[in-house]
């Protein structure tokens, strides 16, 4: 009896110590665990969003083809612009026409180029003696407003005493550079580097919109820190004259539709005569200019040019090295004053600084005012 009594009082204590160690029950549906927690869905309109601002810059570049050579034009504002998952740049151009150029003429000519690319005319409103052109481009069934382009008479021009080119350097690595260039509003050079990420649509871009493309090659400065920087493909001065053509095609291919070509750095290997001549053998041989950058006064462009035919400018002034608007508008009238006194002047600076473009855009009335004129680079290549 009393051994029963025992085993039954063992069985009640294990029977309360098991309940003791039992979790509490809780009101409600437990909680989950974080891993559980469902994520939001992602919004449909920006999971669809498409850029079209890639077809729309090449429509606004085959439209402003279509104005005179000579006419002067300005990108004077450019906004973002979606209509539900459409996203694009709607920008806005002022368009000053040479004296000669009927308006209508010009207006006409916009809108057949704007058509032939796919586009059509929106709106069309005589502004004064001009004309406002609203031009739009068909994508998926829409009809999206991308350029508005306003047209005014020439009142005359000034008599040109100079000639003055400007290159800027550096670009490929966004396509701001290329909005940047647009905003002066002449026909300003992109110099490319290759193998930035950029680099070829950047180019092909700016051939669209009307401006000259160089490849900007990089080439071995005296200074060994610069020189383990200067990426590829580059040219250097232990290399064959095989290497350095193999180098120069390479880069070519990475900076389509290039008219010329100018150096990146390149202290050393300009100075050293035999690199410069196997350099510009390939330029001769694929119909390019050679635009020599002056990064030492012992570069053999000029002579090594001049004997194998190439046609060569030289830089005159570097415009931003200084990169304050002060220091830029300083180096602008000094290229004005070398283009005043020599016939013609380039100017380099480059397309990833902040207020070169800008500077150069709100200073163009001041060079037309003084009689020089802004040109291609290629047009002073001798």
């Amino acid at each position: 009896m009393r051994v029963a009594l025992v085993l039954v009082a063992g069985l009640l204590a294990g029977l309360a110590f098991a309940c003791s160690q039992r979790p509490p029950q809780q009101a409600g549906p437990p909680t989950p665990r974080p891993e559980q927690t469902p994520l939001p869905s992602p919004s449909p309109t920006l999971a669809a969003r498409a850029d079209v601002e890639p077809e729309a810059s090449g429509f606004r570049g085959k439209v402003l083809q279509a104005l005179p050579p000579d006419a002067r034009w300005q990108a004077v504002a450019s906004e973002r612009r979606t209509d539900g998952a459409l996203s694009w740049r709607h920008t806005r151009y002022r368009v000053v026409l040479p004296p000669r150029v009927n308006v209508k003429a010009a207006t006409g000519a916009l809108v057949k180029a704007a058509e032939d690319a796919g586009g059509v005319l929106l709106a069309s409103r005589p502004d004064g003696t001009g004309q406002v052109v609203e031009l739009g481009l068909e994508h998926q069934g829409k009809v999206l407003p991308v350029l508005q382009v306003r047209l005014v008479a020439g009142q005359g021009q000034p008599t040109v005493r100079a000639l003055v080119a400007v290159v800027l350097d550096d670009a490929g690595m966004r396509l701001e550079e290329l909005d940047r260039a647009l905003r002066v509003g002449r026909p300003v050079a992109l110099a490319v580097l290759p193998g930035l990420p950029r680099s070829a649509e950047l180019a092909r871009r700016a051939r669209e919109a009307g401006l000259e493309v160089l490849l900007h090659l990089p080439m071995e400065p005296e200074d060994p820190a610069l020189a383990a920087r200067i990426g590829e493909p580059a040219v250097r001065v232990d290399m064959s004259d095989d290497e350095i053509a193999r180098a120069v095609r390479t880069a070519l291919q990475e900076v389509p539709g290039a008219v010329g070509v100018n150096n990146h750095m390149g202290s050393k290997a300009t100075a050293n005569g035999r690199v410069v001549r196997a350099v510009l053998r390939v330029l001769r041989e694929e119909g390019l200019f050679f635009l020599d950058s002056r990064t030492t006064p012992r570069s053999f462009a000029e002579v090594v040019a001049k004997e194998l035919g190439v046609r060569v400018a030289r830089r005159a002034v570097f415009l931003d090295n200084d990169p304050s608007p002060e220091a830029v508008r300083a180096q602008v009238r000094k290229l004005i004053a070398h283009a005043i006194r020599d016939g013609t002047a380039v100017g380099i600076g480059h397309a990833n600084r902040p207020y070169t473009a800008e500077v150069l855009a709100e200073m163009v009335a001041e060079l037309e005012g003084a009689g020089v004129q802004l040109v291609p680079v290629g047009q002073l290549a001798r």
